[in-house]
């Protein structure tokens, strides 16, 4: 299987993020296969997708499960992105969406988002997933002044789909959220909050083993072939045969497994930084007093928030080499960027680093379905950085797609059904990428 970037960004090991201090070992949840196993559904990938899937098969289909991990259960971008349970899981203007898809469906695509919301809020209750939950809505902040328009012409958008929405000028927002040299005024919007992910991915893992799924972690699918009816998963130290198979391994997933899926999607590497603890004078000094998950308008975004320790964390887009000489510089450059926009901070220490991959693609929506050529194949990916929302309900979409309680054409909207083209020359990925970053910067400053 092939690569797009360095070697050690698919290293299966234990990601040294501020997230990992928060849990328990891991270690009773599920073991790495070791010879021959069965089942009706293998699920390939441990993250919210397939361990949503897994829990909801279990639960409420009677069918044998298993998933397919890489590495610990939870170790791919579920485990360590920023825990923004936020909206909407496209790069389309709703202008875009509209003008491609109709009105009707950009609304059915909107709603779903809203039920993606909602279900990653039901799960807390229903499964107690104690994931830390932060704040009530998101924010969107704009990072210079003529941004501040385009916050009322978004807010407009999100009202025809049915969510309350507010604008702030700066000074509004100084006063009630926090000031700093990139906050020129702010939306809030009255849709999702904040978690810990990796409680949450845990949680989801806990509740799938619980309801009768099989969990292996340690356990990358080296080979794919079919014999008959039956598709052959195969480990370094075992083999999973299974009648279908549910692939769920958004911006991890590597070229040459599987046919169906090569050549469609672009991992986009996105790196956070924590600080140590503020002191309450230190958040006073930048009047910090939202606990909501916050993106500014950069077109490379930050995204940050403060965690429940008094932390904060921001993540950004960039490295487009995944070396770890590269990663280093990453760390370095964010935390300028962190003193630069809140210089009263200057100096705080830099906690923790760690990055992993989002997932983007041509379709710039999620991808849903199964393969054509082979129905027995399911898959779901390309959630564009908002996945905490998405891919929660996309894992329980799919399981009742897989399941025949519902069919593609019934559960999924047009806007996120069926694959994403693939790309024209995709050995070029990575440059395309690189090109448009150098554009969005451009624009950025």
């Amino acid at each position: 299987m092939s690569n797009l970037f360095h070697k050690s960004m698919y290293a299966r090991k234990d990601v040294p993020s501020y997230w990992e201090e928060t849990v328990q070992p891991r270690s009773d949840l599920g073991k790495p296969l070791e010879g021959d196993a069965a089942c009706d559904v293998a699920i390939i990938g441990g993250g919210y997708t397939g361990l949503s899937a897994a829990m909801n098969l279990a639960k409420d289909s009677n069918m044998k499960v298993a998933v397919l991990e890489s590495g610990p259960m939870g170790w791919g971008a579920s485990g360590r992105n920023g825990g923004f349970n936020c909206l909407p899981a496209t790069k389309m203007s709703t202008k875009q969406m509209i003008k491609k898809y109709g009105e009707d469906e950009t609304k059915k695509f909107w709603a779903r988002q809203l039920d993606g919301v909602a279900y990653t809020a039901e799960l807390e209750a229903s499964e107690g997933i104690d994931y830390d939950r932060q704040g009530d809505g998101n924010l969107e902040v704009a990072h210079r002044p003529q941004e501040f328009d385009g916050l009322h012409d978004y807010a407009a958008t999100l009202k025809k789909f049915g969510i309350d929405s507010k604008v702030m000028t700066k000074q509004e927002f100084a006063e009630v959220g926090y000031d700093s040299e990139e906050q020129f005024g702010a939306l809030h919007m009255k849709a999702g909050f904040a978690l810990n992910p990796l409680k949450f991915a845990l949680g989801l893992a806990q509740a799938a083993e619980k309801y009768g799924a099989t969990l292996y972690p340690y356990s990358h699918v080296d080979n794919w072939t079919k014999e008959g009816a039956t598709h052959v998963l195969r480990t370094a130290k075992g083999a999973l045969r299974a009648k279908k198979v549910l692939i769920a391994t958004n911006g991890f997933y590597q070229d040459g497994l599987q046919k169906t899926m090569d050549k469609r999607i672009l991992p986009v590497i996105s790196n956070i930084i924590t600080t140590r603890p503020l002191t309450d004078d230190e958040l006073a000094a930048h009047n910090w007093q939202v606990e909501e998950p916050i993106c500014n308008t950069r077109n490379l975004l930050f995204y940050f928030r403060k965690l429940k320790d008094n932390r904060l964390m921001l993540g950004a887009r960039g490295d487009w080499t995944g070396r770890p000489d590269d990663a280093e510089r990453m760390k370095q450059w964010m935390a300028e960027r962190v003193y630069e926009v809140f210089p009263h901070w200057r100096g705080v220490e830099i906690s923790h680093y760690w990055r992993g991959f989002v997932c983007m693609s041509m379709k710039l929506a999620p991808s849903m379905g199964y393969d054509r050529d082979d129905p027995s194949i399911y898959y779901s990916y390309g959630y564009h950085a908002n996945g905490v929302n998405t891919a929660p309900w996309a894992g329980k979409m799919m399981a009742e797609i897989i399941a025949g309680k519902t069919t593609a054409d019934e559960a999924i909207p047009v806007v996120m059904r069926g694959h994403t083209p693939r790309f024209p020359f995709a050995s070029l990925r990575v440059w395309y990428l690189r090109a448009a970053a150098a554009w969005y910067k451009w624009n950025d400053d």
